[in-house]
């Protein structure tokens, strides 16, 4: 037959197959007559064909009295039944599914006793339909919520874990646990509960752990949300929204410790929250033993206290993989657990190092194999294979190793990288030292993470990870959480420096950044190199039994430390009323109680009185609490402090050195001043040293020698870096100075965003407290040097609003903003403001348009005045918008 004649005949055949499929109840039947996943393939009767099809209207077959009595049901069931069996239609469509092949007959035509079985090839052609038309029905709100949500990410299925949930929850009522392993789609899952409760009129929390997971869920969800009407509101420490946008917000989203200072001092905004999203519920593990140097820094215990607020007004559902005594969390919340049965994992082997030889075996014991390869790197990427075509994500335990292998790797296994890539990643601004480290190892297809890079850089890396372009990475634990990426492998490098990885449950949450959608698809290897002995690990088999073999550990808050014991007490008094002592104790123990660590430790609840009560005579005696004459009640002082947002505990620390200066002390004076506050004290390098008291209430040794030594040397670094910062020195040379004065530890482009956010922060909120005690001159110098130390300018510079000029309107990214070079240039030609800017060169009696006059005078090259100029003209008119 020749080929031509061959194709249109098979043309033909196709286009007979999908006419049947377009004749009414085609469908219907085929749905009847498939059978669930695993069960057997059903002969039917036509009786059993009908009532499957009134089924799947919601119409079930009601059951027979004993008598032989008709109901009247049961007579409305048969009129049903007979109005579609009559007419014809029904056999009709039976007959072209036969024709085409989707379905097979038994028995004469036309007998009661014929039976019918879909084909093979009906049901593909069930499953082809199903998926143009959608993976999942529309019968529930979760599944209408689910659909809605599908079409905007442009997804034709359901993991499996996420089409279990779909199918089997018709609401979500109550506080619900939902256990998924990473890369599983507990973000989808949760974000349909947020659609449904935003449908009702109720506003949504969603708390995040991470800025990348809070920037990934703006990314893919708030399109959509902000199309529908909804608010979306972004606080954390990277962007920080006003109180006025959160109140207005109907979906927040917070990180914990952002969220959890809000609610401590009663913002209005943290009020009617109808539902509460918590991600990553692993983190309310402990990670560390408490040490004097890191106190206050244990976010377990700040996530712990939210909860419990949050726990008697909200509903919760709480998002992570899973972790042990489940049902201690689930009954401390009230909550349901929906934890299905479909788990991916990926092939998990052990590297030892064994006389001169590399032996790789796999957990189970099946696969072994031997390498007399020096470097371990190459010993893994030789067992892994075709290394070309996998991507790879190495975990170490510090920056400067992940640095030093992403070098190696850029030498000896480069990859292809387009140029733009790199571009992308680095941007086009500042030059910085790592930054340039980065490009270099990026230019062979090998990048480098952690928390040292600068904030921007590493949001662009993420997303070209996620894209694939760059698919050899060595990290510290900071990516481990949050966000699953498309790896074929990970490779930890166990030694005593990745004291983080300690629990199974930790060393799951990295295993899982291959993420179970890529792991269904292409597989995936976990690699598990012992280096060295640690403190819990003395040896490979402690190792593997620790991380593979043993039970998932429970959760284990921390305890509640004396500055967050201190919050507490003072949003139990914030209302400035008179109390009692006793009553203080009451309130405070059955907070304590309330929280999960009080909920599981009975230790520790009957020993907080004692803590209670020698934390109430320190604040008494330092003035927090005055005494009256029917009690106590919180000072005005306090109460200012409070209400600016400035923790007690740093009001306390600062109070007596903040008494001493006035608006016309120098700019090293304020610095010292603000790097007495806690936040500014925990960045890195650390120079938090707690009070005796603090030390006392937790029974606790001072700080080692070493350490209290290296403290005013670090608050020095920091202190030149700040000034350096404030003297309009650029990044490069910051960081570079930082090194030589740093002795052992780096102050890289990511510590000193963080640096500078916090002690930002920290001057607006002395702004705000002295302003509430009328010293408004010193108040406007904190909001001016609040300004100096956000943008990195001079007091002058710091007074204008030429900062605040967006060169991309509706652009709040820090990349849309005025550089501060060019606002410089700009003020020293004398635009002063923005309104100088566009107002400065008119004239009718001047020759030309305005805007070239700007250009010619401004100092700036043509093009970027013009910008600038077109960009300052929408700010004025945006402003006189907002005025009439």
């Amino acid at each position: 037959m020749p080929a031509r004649i061959k194709e249109d005949d098979e043309a033909s055949n196709v286009r007979e197959q999908l006419k049947s499929l377009s004749n009414r109840y085609a469908m219907e039947i085929l749905q009847v007559l498939s059978p669930k996943t695993g069960e057997i393939v059903p002969t039917l009767g036509w009786d059993n064909i009908v009532d499957g099809m009134l089924t799947l209207d919601g119409i079930d077959k009601p059951s027979a009295k004993s008598r032989g009595e008709r109901t009247q049901t049961q007579a409305d069931y048969e009129t049903l039944r007979q109005s579609l069996m009559s007419g014809g239609t029904i056999y009709e469509t039976m007959n072209k599914l036969i024709r085409s092949g989707y379905v097979i007959s038994t028995g004469d035509r036309g007998r009661k006793q014929r039976g019918f079985m879909i084909t093979h090839e009906g049901r593909l052609a069930l499953a082809a339909i199903a998926r143009l038309s959608g993976p999942i029905g529309t019968g529930t709100d979760v599944q209408r919520a689910a659909k809605i949500l599908l079409k905007h990410k442009n997804f034709v299925s359901l993991l499996p874990a996420q089409e279990k949930f779909v199918r089997e929850i018709g609401d979500v009522d109550g506080n619900l646990i939902i256990q998924m392993p990473p890369g599983s789609g507990k973000t989808f899952l949760a974000m349909i509960i947020v659609l449904l409760r935003l449908q009702r009129g109720v506003r949504c929390l969603y708390l995040s752990p991470y800025t990348s997971l809070s920037r990934q869920i703006i990314e893919e969800y708030g399109t959509l949300l902000q199309e529908l009407g909804y608010s979306v509101v972004r606080h954390d420490g990277s962007i920080r929204a006003t109180d006025a946008d959160l109140e207005k917000g109907n979906l927040i989203i917070a990180m914990y410790e952002t969220f959890s200072a809000a609610l401590l001092q009663k913002k209005k905004w943290t009020e009617k929250l109808g539902l509460a999203i918590i991600d990553e519920l692993t983190e309310l593990d402990s990670v560390t033993a408490v040490e004097p140097q890191t106190l206050g820094t244990d976010r377990s215990t700040k996530l712990d206290c939210a909860i419990t607020l949050l726990k008697e007004q909200t509903q919760l559902v709480t998002l992570s993989s899973r972790f042990g005594e489940t049902e201690e969390v689930a009954s401390w919340l009230g909550a349901t657990v929906f934890r299905p049965n479909v788990r991916l994992v990926p092939d998990e082997f052990i590297v030892n190092k064994v006389d001169d030889e590399f032996e790789i075996v796999s957990s189970d014991g099946t696969q072994r194999a031997r390498s007399s390869l020096e470097d371990v790197l190459d010993v893994v990427i030789e067992h892994l294979g075709n290394y070309q075509d996998k991507s790879i994500l190495i975990v170490v335990g510090s920056r400067f190793r992940a640095q030093g292998i992403a070098r190696r790797l850029a030498r000896s296994h480069p990859r292809t990288v387009a140029p733009d890539v790199v571009e992308r990643v680095i941007g086009l601004g500042e030059v910085l030292p790592l930054s340039n480290r980065l490009a270099d190892t990026m230019k062979f297809g090998t990048a480098f993470h952690h928390s040292g890079l600068d904030a921007g850089i590493r949001e662009r890396l993420e997303r070209e990870i996620r894209n694939r372009t760059i698919r050899t990475v060595v990290s510290t634990t900071g990516i481990t959480a949050g966000i699953s990426f498309p790896f074929d492998c990970v490779l930890i490098l166990m030694n005593q420096n990745l004291y983080y990885l300690e629990t199974r449950a930790r060393y799951l949450q990295v295993a899982g950044r291959i993420g179970e959608n890529h792991l269904a698809q292409y597989g995936g290897r976990v690699y598990l190199v012992f280096e060295g002995p640690n403190r819990n690990m003395p040896n490979s088999q402690a190792m593997e039994e620790k991380l593979l073999h043993r039970p998932l550990e429970p959760l284990r808050p921390g305890i509640i430390y004396p500055s967050l014991a201190i919050c507490i007490l003072t949003r139990l008094t914030f209302d400035g009323k008179v109390f009692t002592q006793a009553q203080l104790e009451t309130d405070f123990l059955e907070f304590v109680n309330g929280t999960f660590r009080g909920f599981i430790d009975n230790k520790y609840r009957s020993g907080m009185k004692k803590f209670f009560r020698t934390l109430f005579r320190w604040l008494t005696k330092q003035g927090i609490f005055e005494e009256t004459e029917n009690g106590f009640k919180l000072s005005k002082d306090a109460q200012s402090a409070a209400h600016a947002d400035l923790d007690i505990s740093d009001y306390l620390r600062i109070k007596s050195r903040l008494s001493k200066i006035d608006e016309n002390s120098d700019e090293p004076t304020l610095i010292d001043l603000i790097l007495e506050a806690h936040l500014p004290q925990s960045i890195r390098p650390r120079t938090f040293m707690p009070s005796k008291t603090e030390l006392k209430i937790m029974n606790l040794e001072p700080p080692e020698e070493w350490y209290i030594r290296r403290v005013p040397e670090r608050h020095n670094v920091k202190r030149a870096v700040l000034q350096s910062w404030l003297d309009e020195q650029d990044v490069a040379t910051i960081v570079k100075m930082a090194a030589e004065l740093a002795r052992g530890i780096s102050l890289d482009e990511g510590d000193l965003d963080s640096l500078l956010g916090v002690c930002s922060q920290v001057a607006e909120s002395l702004g705000e407290y002295l302003r509430a005690l009328k010293k408004s001159n010193l108040a406007a110098r904190m909001s001016v040097l609040s300004r100096q130390l956000q943008y990195g300018v001079g007091k002058d510079l710091a007074s204008s609003d030429l900062l605040e000029l967006r060169l991309l309107p509706g652009d709040d990214s820090p990349s849309s903003r005025l550089s501060r070079s060019t606002a410089r240039i700009l003020y020293e030609k004398g635009y002063t403001s923005i309104s100088d800017v566009v107002k400065k060169d008119l004239g009718a009696s001047k020759e030309g348009y305005a805007r070239d006059r700007f250009a010619k005078n401004c100092g700036l090259e043509p093009n970027l005045a013009k910008e600038v100029y077109k960009a300052a003209l929408s700010h004025i008119r945006a402003k006189l918008g907002d005025e009439d």
